[in-house]
This record gives C-alpha cells, structure tokens and sequence, in this order.
C-alpha cells in the first residue's frame, strides 16, 4: 500500500533551489519511495538531537532526502532535500 508523502516547507524551499532535471529525478524517486515504503530499508541518522530524532535518509544520486517514516500512520514526511555536500550539516 502506498504511503501519503507530506513534503514540509524546508524541502520545499529545497526542491525550489533544484536544477530542473535533479528536481524531477527526486520527485520521481519521492513517488517510488511513498509506493514502496513498508518494502524499503529505512536507514536512520544517529546522534540525532531529540527534536530530530528518527530521521532517515534516502539517496538519489548525489542527493540526499531526509525524513521521518510513520509506518503506523503510512506517511513519509520529508524533512529537508540536499546535496550531501550540505545535507547532514544543516540538521
């Protein structure tokens, strides 16, 4: 079953600064990851500050989508949308 995926305002300011092609790559990807969420392994950040706490990160390509998973709820909310060069800086 497929997954709601909530984008918040910070990846959406995110998706906003994208090049056109990077930001449909993603888009797509965001599609596949809600349609395929409870089959995915979900990779956790560690050392999270508590208010962050359960985030996870998803790759595509030299992006990275960061976001919390709510399997009980079936939605993906995602968190922020980067370079990994400035993703895990920011957080």
């Amino acid at each position: 079953m497929a997954y709601r995926v909530v984008v918040l305002p910070s990846a959406e300011a995110d998706l906003e600064k994208l090049d056109a092609e990077i930001r449909r790559r993603v888009l797509r990807r965001l599609s596949w990851l809600g349609d395929n969420a409870a089959q995915v392994v979900h990779h956790q950040l560690a050392n999270m500050p508590e208010d962050l706490a359960g985030l996870c990160r998803y790759r595509v390509g030299d992006y990275r989508i960061v976001y919390w998973i709510q399997h009980q709820l079936e939605t993906m909310k995602v968190y922020r949308i980067q370079h990994r060069s400035e993703v895990y800086r920011r957080l």
